[in-house]
């Protein structure tokens, strides 16, 4: 397993892509984010997150989300209410479908001149990363529970 110095002083590892704080009210640096890129890079899925939220439980709920360009995100859609994205670093493109995957429209977020994206649609929505990395804060409702995000599948 990937050696995290600096996020195992501020978190706790849930999972081999996920952390969470260890109390509310934490910071955070550029140390962190090259510690959550090197997790990404040795895992299969090519992502990792820093939850800002010590609990699954919490009703708010903030990550600090890297992704490699080669990581994919499944269509999906939140059940219980929105989220937001602010872009840290790099780009991607966030891509809304309707009920049977057709294409309705993409959006652009970029931490240089298009950083913030909100999505409080009940249209399935995923991340397509264009730079080498997406590094972004995520920000939504809670709590976590896998009957609240319903991914698309085709019929």
């Amino acid at each position: 397993m990937t050696e995290t110095p600096q996020l195992d002083e501020i978190a706790i590892r849930t999972a081999p892509e996920v952390f969470h704080a260890r109390q509310w009210g934490m910071s955070w640096n550029q140390e962190i984010i090259n510690e959550l890129k090197e997790v990404a890079i040795a895992s299969p899925r090519r992502r990792s997150r820093l939850c800002l939220h010590p609990s699954p439980d919490e009703h708010h709920q903030e990550m600090l989300i890297v992704l490699q360009k080669s990581a994919i995100e499944m269509p999906q859609r939140r059940k219980n209410g929105f989220d937001s994205k602010i872009a840290l670093e790099g780009r991607a493109t966030m891509r809304f479908f309707d009920e049977r995957g057709e294409l309705l429209s993409r959006c652009v977020i970029d931490a240089g001149t298009n950083p913030y994206l909100h999505t409080r649609s009940l249209k399935f929505h995923c991340l397509e990363i264009v730079s080498e990395w997406f590094v972004f804060l995520e920000i939504c409702k809670g709590p976590f529970l896998p009957e609240t995000t319903q991914f698309w599948r085709p019929e």
